[in-house]
């Protein structure tokens, strides 16, 4: 019986550098996903403090209000906390998506045996940090 032999792709070949920008590709897609799950989480915040804000000058500015039950305004509130309640709800599946996706994609590079380790290693780095700017003093004496 013989063993089958896998191989690793050279490191300038064209299969390896393709495999590489795929999975780039795919984890930049993920990195989207978790950036929109924040633009929506801070989103409703803001909403939310809008109608508040709104609900809030309404009360000020109907004398009516001040008599009886503020009706509209206890709505305006609730419906800014439910805004900001749903917002977070999916602010949150929406992570969690985006964090399955990437746990997905580590599984995938890492058990690739088409990869050698440098090449997973530059296929999982996403972004390549800039180096810290040094802190000149603004004055000298």
């Amino acid at each position: 019986m013989s063993a089958a032999v896998i191989t690793t792709f050279a490191p300038e070949s064209s299969d390896a550098t393709a495999a590489i920008k795929r999975y780039q590709h795919e984890y930049q897609a993920a990195e989207t996903v978790v950036t929109f799950s924040r633009i929506v989480k801070l989103g409703g915040i803001f909403l939310a403090g809008v109608v508040f804000m709104v609900g809030l000058v309404e009360f000020i500015l109907n004398p009516r209000e001040h008599v009886g039950f503020p009706l509209i305004f206890v709505l305006l509130v609730a419906c800014a906390v439910w805004l900001a309640l749903v917002s977070q709800i999916v602010g949150m599946g929406l992570r969690g998506e985006g964090q399955l996706l990437r746990a997905a994609l580590d599984s995938d590079v890492n058990s690739s045996p088409f990869l050698s380790n440098a090449q997973r290693a530059l296929a999982m780095s996403l972004r390549k940090r800039p180096p810290t700017p040094r802190c000149l003093p603004i004055w000298t004496e």
